[in-house]
């Protein structure tokens, strides 16, 4: 079990990786280019050259994260046309610099159901996954549950993979907070124990590449997704203790979304608290 932290660009993608490392990172994950905008990755090949040497001289895996503009439950044409795009973009720099896979949101179907847009997501992550010529996964993560989200329920992210033909490349993001807001109790033992059952039968446990460790503002099932400091929301230590104790887990790399202590982005001292949970709970570091 790596833990790790989600890392600024700021700067450049040259300075991610010596980021990282300054906050004991044993995993990261990045965007490569603005998350708010649509405007495509522009990476100088002197930029990745550093990026693979320095990502190959600290032997930590890297993962991207999509833009947060992605919709492949988009009701419009361009919408959908820029999300595909955008992912065919990630995917291909993933391949380019040596990155696991891009984790993204598949989208809201803002209130006209899953059902309405199925097949144009399935149509989309194909045309993504058939363009990306390499080994990178498309990871999808889970929902909140607010504003008609796709992949609140493990069900959906499921229906997803099967559409897709079982594709090995599909895999699964899992967020601590945001299954916690959708209702699944996983800071209880009862709790963790049906959420990953109903993981395993709907997904798969060998589809789980990823959680992104992040405690909750919210109360269980509030809907909202509201991150928090590990240890000072409603999941809390011994809520983190228990979801890293399950067997699920054991070898899945924890990436810190947090807002910081300072409200800085994720720091040292939540990566400090998620080791000192994983020795808690009898883990070796890697």
């Amino acid at each position: 079990m790596r833990i790790g932290v989600h890392v600024s660009g700021a700067g450049g993608l040259e300075h991610i990786v010596p980021k990282g490392l300054e906050l004991e990172a044993e995993v990261i994950q990045l965007f490569i280019s603005a998350p708010q905008q649509w405007r495509p990755p522009a990476i100088a090949e002197e930029q990745a050259e550093s990026f693979r040497e320095a990502l190959a001289r600290a032997q930590i895996p890297a993962y991207f994260h999509g833009v947060y503009l992605v919709n492949l439950a988009a009701d419009n044409d361009a919408m959908l046309g820029r999300s595909v795009g955008s992912l065919k973009q990630y995917m291909r720099w993933a391949g380019e610099l040596g990155v696991r896979g891009t984790v993204f949101h598949v989208g809201s179907h803002k209130g006209k159901g899953f059902d309405t847009y199925r097949e144009q997501i399935l149509k989309s992550m194909r045309e993504v996954l058939d363009y990306a010529d390499n080994d990178a996964f498309l990871i999808m993560e889970n929902n909140a549950g607010q504003g008609g989200g796709v992949g609140t329920k493990f069900s959906e992210l499921g229906e997803i993979i099967r559409g897709l033909d079982g594709d090995s490349r599909v895999r699964i993001c899992l967020d601590t907070c945001h299954a916690f807001a959708m209702g699944y109790d996983i800071a209880t033992e009862d709790g963790i124990v049906i959420a990953m059952e109903e993981f395993d039968r709907e997904i798969g446990i060998d589809r789980l590449e990823l959680v992104h460790a992040n405690d909750s503002k919210m109360e269980l099932g509030g809907l909202r997704d509201r991150h928090e400091n590990i240890g000072d929301g409603k999941i809390g230590y011994d809520g983190f203790r228990t979801i890293m104790s399950h067997p699920a887990f054991r070898n899945v790399p924890f990436v810190l979304e947090v807002p910081g202590i300072e409200a800085g982005g994720p720091d040292l001292e939540n990566v400090r608290r998620l080791k000192k949970l994983r020795e808690e709970a009898g883990i070796p570091p890697p």
